[in-house]
């Protein structure tokens, strides 16, 4: 006797007897080749990092001008703020293509999302909670000022007669 053919459970070719992520051989191959045409969509190349703070520039794939940057301040041993500009033409609710057919709704937020969460916060800070807020640039260049040291001291013989009040990081 013949063996009865059984359609594999798939969320694109039979959606009624299929579970959520259930695909059949050729489905899971096309995500998996999705997944990794995109995993590159964003890079980020760190310019600064601190005692409690690191910076990144934010590129998009294939471009050479960042397209953001990335700012983590750690305020605690188990919590991040990150705060995110990004230039403002960058949507992050754009779909990306080839998700759809398989019943995926994947953006360009999801996979920012997914890179900040596994090459910064997980990656440096293990198992920290982070905040995360984004802020949009203008399409103009920013502003750049460079600014002097401050003037040394005068030796105490020509010292001011009237020093300032508080030591000398206070603020008054």
């Amino acid at each position: 006797m013949a063996a009865k053919k059984v359609d594999v459970p798939c969320v694109v070719c039979n959606p009624l007897d299929a579970e959520p992520d259930e695909y059949c051989e050729a489905h899971r191959e096309q995500l998996h080749r999705l997944d990794h045409q995109y995993e590159t969509l964003f890079r980020f190349q760190r310019t600064c990092r601190g005692r409690g703070h690191e910076i990144y520039e934010i590129f998009l794939q294939g471009e050479c001008d960042p397209r953001g940057r990335l700012l983590v301040a750690e305020t605690d041993p188990d919590n991040l703020a990150i705060t995110i500009l990004l230039a403002d033409d960058l949507d992050l609710d754009t779909k990306l293509d080839g998700y759809g057919t398989l019943g995926i709704e994947k953006s360009y937020g999801d996979y920012l999302r997914s890179k900040v969460q596994q090459e910064v916060v997980h990656s440096w800070y293990g198992n920290a909670r982070a905040c995360v807020d984004i802020f949009r640039l203008s399409q103009h260049q920013p502003q750049h000022w460079d600014l002097e040291s401050r003037v040394e001291q005068p030796d105490e013989d020509s010292a001011d007669p009237h020093p300032p009040v508080g030591n000398k990081h206070s603020i008054h």
